[in-house]
């Protein structure tokens, strides 16, 4: 263990020194007990802020496991049924149409089911250039950033019922497509809870996991814990502009609560919710979720044809389940790794895996756009397998 600490140390203070990354938090936890934490960079670069081990991240991606277990505490309620189709709850999705061209579409051949969602085989997508689907997703999301700008943000089941109306990539079903399920999913959460998702999630997640700095916000007097965002422009670490795909700036509550990109936290309270997973639903003796439901989320649900529309290299060897990935072929992947594994990560840099068959859950958090599934992850996840493998 002597041996791993020293690695992963060498190659996070590598990554933030060389401007890879302005700053990066290791955390794993194993066997019940906190087995490494490291801390490397600055929360804020022009300021020589260092990071700290209570600093809040913008999560987007990572806030989607988050939405997909408050989704089946309605569905172990008997609230939400998995093959309802998603119209009976938001009318945006009636009658849906796949995208054939820019200007030509055709029915759907069955109406789009919460379980989508959940797999991402729902057929939407993210804005694009690739597709007439993407294309129009990105007209819409620039229409919101219009909207956003003229201080009349959208509401959440406002977005969701636009949304329902683009055309769609593919028919429901017959492929994976990353792109805004989770966002759709939070909308229903919200109709059938009778609560706005913040709320919900709140009272069903954060409340009882004791994750207290975590939301769709930050509180002013916890401002200044909240992580400069940065991107890479020609080589250099520049603060990045915030606003992104609909995502307000985090000064005040948002009209649109984003389920697929829009919360905060920090690594000890992603902790938590990562504990409550490995311990099958339960933390610290309070019950989340049943151990048949986090079964589910964490298998793969794609058939073959399903995982073949997958082209990420970071996904190989890997299926989909319950908004996360799922380990299945270690061999192939691009890290080490044991199967049943799974997680996932946001576009500005957390990462989360829960890995049952080593007791063990590993978070990596920075804050860079187009990141992820980052090199300095991969080298972490490397080094970490390397020594706790059974």
């Amino acid at each position: 263990m002597k041996r791993m600490r020293k690695d992963i140390a060498h190659v996070m203070d590598e990554a933030t020194r060389g401007g890879e990354t302005p700053c990066a938090l290791t955390l794993l936890w194993r066997h019940d007990e906190e087995a490494f934490f490291y801390a490397s960079g600055h929360a804020d670069l022009g300021r020589s802020t260092p990071i700290c081990r209570d600093s809040i991240f913008r999560l987007y991606s990572l806030t989607k496991p988050m939405t997909a277990v408050a989704a089946m505490t309605l569905v172990e309620r008997g609230a939400l049924d998995l093959l309802a189709p998603v119209s009976d709850f938001l009318e945006g999705f009636q009658e849906q149409r796949v995208a054939v061209s820019d200007t030509e579409t055709e029915p759907v051949k069955r109406p789009m089911q919460v379980r989508d969602l959940f797999s991402m085989t729902s057929g939407l997508c993210y804005p694009g250039e690739a597709s007439p689907a993407e294309r129009a997703t990105a007209a819409l999301f620039l229409a919101f950033d219009q909207e956003i700008a003229e201080d009349n943000a959208p509401r959440t089941l406002d977005v969701a019922n636009r949304i329902g109306q683009l055309p769609l990539l593919f028919h429901p079903g017959e492929k994976w497509q990353y792109g805004t399920s989770a966002d759709v999913l939070g909308a229903i959460i919200e109709v059938v809870s009778g609560k706005p998702l913040d709320e919900y999630m709140l009272k069903a997640i954060f409340a009882p996991l004791g994750m207290g700095d975590t939301g769709f916000f930050v509180p002013e007097e916890k401002l200044d814990r909240l992580v400069t965002l940065y991107e890479r422009k020609d080589s250099i670490l520049s603060p990045y502009p915030e606003g992104h795909l609909g995502i307000n700036p985090y000064l005040t509550r948002p009209n649109y609560i984003a389920g697929g990109a829009g919360a905060v936290s920090t690594i000890d309270d992603m902790l938590s919710f990562a504990r409550m997973l490995l311990g099958k639903g339960i933390l610290r003796g309070t019950r989340v979720l049943s151990p048949s439901s986090v079964a589910w989320l964490s298998h793969n649900h794609l058939n073959e044809s399903q995982q073949s529309c997958i082209q990420w290299d970071s996904m190989y060897g890997y299926g989909y389940g319950g908004l996360v990935r799922v380990l299945t072929d270690p061999a192939r992947s691009c890290t080490l790794g044991v199967a049943g594994e799974y997680g996932w990560d946001g576009w500005t840099g957390p990462y989360m895996s829960v890995c049952p068959e080593e007791d063990m859950a590993l978070l990596v958090f920075q804050q860079l756009t187009d990141s992820g599934f980052t090199p300095l992850t991969r080298k972490i996840r490397n080094i970490v397998f390397t020594h706790t493998s059974s």
